[in-house]
């Protein structure tokens, strides 16, 4: 399965252009299998989010892109409440509560690049491919992510039409909701890819 595990959409992030049923409209006509929606600092209510999924007929996962003192951190598994966290420590700590997964998102952007002798502490790995970073950057990120417990994750971080399923994450088990994204991350039976 192609799941692209980074994307935006409004009005829950006010910097992407897209509505959620743009972005999934886009999705499936470029061969993906799913898209998670990972939002800055904001989740998505379950209610919403199963009306979405209703409407459009297409895998949508929900997941959370936090901005934390080593950088924006992609959690997978958190659920609901608030989703501002000032330090990855105190990101780390609600993950562990909620046996989620944190991976540091586009770890060779410029300027976010925060590692220290925790970070291989708080994060299963890092985003080794992201859609919107340049070649070099994603090479930096994919050498990175061999540091890790599991292999790197890819996404768009798609904010505009034209950015979504420029990368993916290629899962070999079925994933349909967050549990069974969760167990297939922990087994670390997947790859992160470049699709354009």
């Amino acid at each position: 399965m192609l799941i692209d595990l980074h994307c935006h959409t409004l009005p829950l992030s006010q910097c992407s252009a897209m509505r959620p049923e743009e972005a999934i409209d886009l999705a499936r006509e470029r061969g993906l299998d799913g898209v998670c929606l990972t939002e800055h600092d904001a989740f998505w209510r379950p209610g919403e989010l199963a009306a979405l999924r209703a409407r459009t007929g297409f895998l949508i996962l929900a997941a959370v892109e936090l901005s934390t003192d080593m950088g924006h951190v992609l959690a997978f598994g958190l659920a609901g409440g608030d989703a501002r966290f000032a330090t990855a420590g105190a990101a780390f700590a609600a993950a562990r509560q909620a046996r989620g997964l944190l991976y540091l998102a586009h770890p060779a952007r410029d300027g976010l690049l925060k590692v220290d002798r925790h970070t291989v502490d708080y994060f299963e790995s890092v985003e080794a491919i992201n859609g919107s970073d340049s070649r070099l950057q994603n090479m930096a990120a994919t050498g990175l992510a061999r540091g890790f417990r599991l292999p790197g994750i890819g996404g768009s971080d798609a904010h505009a039409a034209a950015e979504v399923g420029r990368a993916a994450t290629r899962f070999d088990a079925d994933i349909s909701d967050e549990a069974s994204l969760l167990a297939a991350l922990r087994s670390g039976t997947y790859e992160a890819v470049r699709l354009e």
